[in-house]
């Protein structure tokens, strides 16, 4: 008899729910949007009440279109975005909208932080701190709505409001206090000294006693959210994480020489390693963020599938959306076909994709996005294609500083919105000169809540074991070896424009305050 859980993966644009077995097929999927709001350049949030609407509706959804009774499903795993500030007050209630990973508001508390001179800073190689991380957003709500910041009874992230409104505890995972906290569980727990240093020595009122491991039952389902959702109380509800960590999981990189590539709005590079290593231009390592004992390196683009949109949305030409139309086919699709037929490199163009600024490896919130080498002959397929290829450059320069950095990197597993694109996907092996595994579940981090769902209903030891279990693959695509020749001049001409713009893209931003 087959056994049912259930994986919530509360993304950027949506919030997702499946129903998978014990072996990993996905019975249902339910689907709930998300809205953006961008007050100004450079910020993003979400309605907290909105999550609460779309969470239900996803769950909902999914119960809807499984053909399962809803009490067969024995256990909850979930993950969000990470570095997502949610303040509430003294009954649970969000005190503002929730500061989301995207926003980079906080540039000049970042740097604050980074010439503290703090030795947790060891997690982001002594360099630069990037905008998006927790204590710089908490840092800048102090300073600038304090009411908001006095009132807050609870500081948490979205995983941790998500398993709260499944069952009334306040919590905190492992995964975002480790990789964006400054956590060591090793050291004592996240550094009092770093949080004094910045002006942030009273937040410990507000952050959550609890600290849950990955898998780690949080508590039972709430009375009131099995009334909405139509599932039965008390089924467990096990610790999350950040979804492209928890998507880790769900593509089965759990083991050293592999990496996961988590594609979507934003891509995530995260690699498992057996070794402490700390370096400039990468995040880590971060002990114990997945599986307690392994380390845990990792790099980041803020906006990768995001460009994808705003240039559709934006920007193609009737042409395109009439031949969609006319063909029955969609947009991205047509867009595909005719970027496949030009040539690496899209006839001398290069893309730098910092339209929401740079994670790794520069850490600079204040580089923006270029299209640089536009003529004429350059059609909406040309940009298209640019913009794929502008995406992978940036992530051909990760994983070198990776490597040189010691990390070793065998296999590339990918998941995500991008491999949707057979062409992106020829893109990343080519320029990159690597293989690049695809799973069969594309919703591997909806996977990966399950699989962690599984172990908090018992019905794996550990993660390991329900990966083993619940991932399976679909194919591997090799590199084209004249391709990724051809390719290299570009990764160096996309280094290039970055380090001759980065100065004046610094003044351009700073004009606009």
């Amino acid at each position: 008899m087959s056994r049912y859980v259930l994986g919530i993966d509360a993304g950027t644009e949506s919030i997702r729910a499946g129903i998978y077995d014990e072996k990993g097929k996905c019975l249902s999927f339910g689907v709930s949007e998300n809205k953006n709001i961008h007050r100004h350049p450079g910020w993003g949030e979400q309605s907290v009440a909105q999550w609460d609407t779309s969470m239900i509706e996803a769950i909902k959804a999914a119960i809807a279109k499984a053909d399962i009774d809803p009490s067969q499903i024995e256990g909850i795993g979930l993950d969000g975005t990470s570095c997502t500030v949610v303040c509430l007050d003294e009954n649970g209630k969000a005190l503002r909208d929730a500061v989301m990973w995207m926003d980079i508001r906080a540039v000049a508390e970042a740097d604050e932080i980074a010439a503290c001179g703090d030795p947790a800073l060891k997690y982001v190689g002594f360099g630069k701190v990037s905008a998006e991380w927790f204590p710089c957003k908490n840092l800048w709500i102090k300073r600038n709505e304090p009411e908001v910041y006095n009132n807050a009874e609870t500081i948490f992230e979205h995983t941790d409001w998500m398993a709260y409104r499944l069952t009334g505890e306040i919590t905190a995972n492992i995964n975002t206090v480790s990789v964006r906290w400054f956590y060591n569980k090793t050291e004592g727990g996240i550094p009092e000294s770093l949080y004094e240093k910045i002006g942030l020595g009273d937040i410990f009122e507000k952050l959550p006693k609890r600290i849950v491991e990955i898998g780690e039952v949080i508590g039972g389902l709430s009375a009131e959210a099995a009334a909405e959702t139509g599932l039965t109380i008390g089924i467990p509800v096990a610790g999350g994480g950040a979804d492209a960590y928890i998507g880790v999981i769900g593509v089965n990189a759990l083991k050293p020489g592999k990496l996961a590539l988590i594609t979507g709005s934003s891509q995530l590079h995260i690699g498992i390693t057996d070794k402490e290593l700390h370096a400039p231009g990468i995040f880590g390592t971060f002990p114990g963020a997945i599986v307690p004992g392994a380390e845990v390196v990792e790099a980041g683009q803020i906006s990768t599938g995001s460009i994808i949109k705003w240039f559709v949305s934006n920007f193609v030409n009737s042409e395109i959306t009439d031949e969609a139309e006319k063909r029955g086919i969609s947009i991205y699709d047509v867009l595909n076909e005719q970027a496949a037929k030009l040539p690496p490199g899209s006839e001398g163009l290069v893309v730098l994709e910092h339209w929401q600024g740079n994670r790794t490896p520069w850490v600079d919130a204040n580089s923006r996005g270029v299209i640089r080498g536009l003529t004429l002959k350059h059609t909406p397929a040309h940009i298209f294609r640019a913009i794929m290829e502008g995406v992978v450059y940036g992530t051909a320069i990760i994983l070198q500083k990776m490597e040189e950095g010691g990390v070793y990197i065998d296999e590339i597993i990918v998941c995500g919105g991008a491999t949707q694109s057979d062409l992106w996907m020829q893109i990343h092996a080519d320029v990159c000169g690597k293989p690049f595994t695809i799973p069969e579940e594309q919703q591997a981090v909806s996977l990966g809540s399950a699989i962690a769902g599984a172990m908090g209903a018992g019905i794996y030891p550990d993660l390991q074991t329900g990966a083993d279990a619940m991932v399976r693959i679909a194919k591997v695509i090799e590199p084209i070896p004249a391709n990724t020749e051809k390719y290299k001049e570009y990764v160096q001409q996309y280094e290039a424009t970055y380090e001759n713009l980065k100065d004046e893209s610094a003044k351009l931003v700073k004009s606009l305050d």
